[in-house]
Order: C-alpha cells, then structure tokens, then sequence
C-alpha cells in the first residue's frame, strides 16, 4: 500500500492531472513576454493601481492579426519577492481582477504582471508584460 501511495502523483501527473501547486516568483518572471501561437505572435498589456479600497489590475491580449483561441486563467503580479494572485473576471481578451488586502505594493512602485492562459487544447501557458508602474486607484 506504501508503494500505492508514493507512486500515485506519478501516476496522476501521467494522466493530465497536476495538482494545484502555484509558480514560484522564478518560474513567473521567467515566462516569456511573447507566445507564438498558430502562427500568431501574442503580447500582453497591464495597468495595475493600489489605494484605500484595494489592488487590482486589468490586462489585455494583443496580437498583430486576429487573436488565437486562448482564455485568460488568472493573473499573477510580482513585486521584489512578493507574489499577488488572483482569478480574472474575462471577457475575450481583456480581464481584471480586484483585491481588497491589497497586494503589498504602494503607488509608483514597479512590479511584473503575468497571466495564466489556456488554449483551445486545455493547454496552460504563461505570459508576462514588462515592467510596469503602479497606479493610484482612487
């Protein structure tokens, strides 16, 4: 029963189950800030703001031509070693999220904004904007 035991998350993870293990600030800031997608080239924009009320963020797919089949999965802002995350409220490909604890991060700050996405095959896939500054959300 012991070798049951140590055997099943091999046996899942070959399967297409993963658990729920979250990236690490390493793996987020190493995604990259273009995917190739069918042939299309994918960027993302973000814009973040922290005040009195909360953090939150908005983010948005680009893509020269008609944007591939992927759906926003949730976002993930870092700032120094700090990780923030949280599911995103999507439409197409545009979505935002809204945290009342804040994410730790003070107007002006520079932080790094990452989206995960999944594609018409259920595949995860990451990417990240550049560097961008904090805003002050009223």
């Amino acid at each position: 029963m012991k070798r049951f035991a140590l055997c099943l998350p091999v046996l899942l993870a070959a399967c297409g189950f993963s658990p729920a293990v979250p990236p690490s600030v390493g793996d987020l800031l190493s995604a990259p800030t273009a995917l190739n997608v069918g042939g299309q080239v994918v960027t993302l924009d973000s814009a973040s703001a922290s005040g009195a009320g909360g953090f939150g963020v908005r983010v948005r797919l680009n893509s020269r031509d008609a944007l591939p089949a992927l759906r926003l999965d949730g976002v993930f802002v870092v700032s120094g070693t700090d990780l923030w995350k949280s599911p995103l409220r999507a439409a197409g490909a545009q979505g935002s999220a809204f945290g009342r604890s804040g994410a730790g991060v003070q107007p002006g700050e520079t932080v790094q904004v990452v989206v995960r996405l999944r594609d018409a095959q259920g595949r995860l896939l990451w990417l990240r904007d550049g560097e961008t500054r904090v805003g002050t959300a009223p």
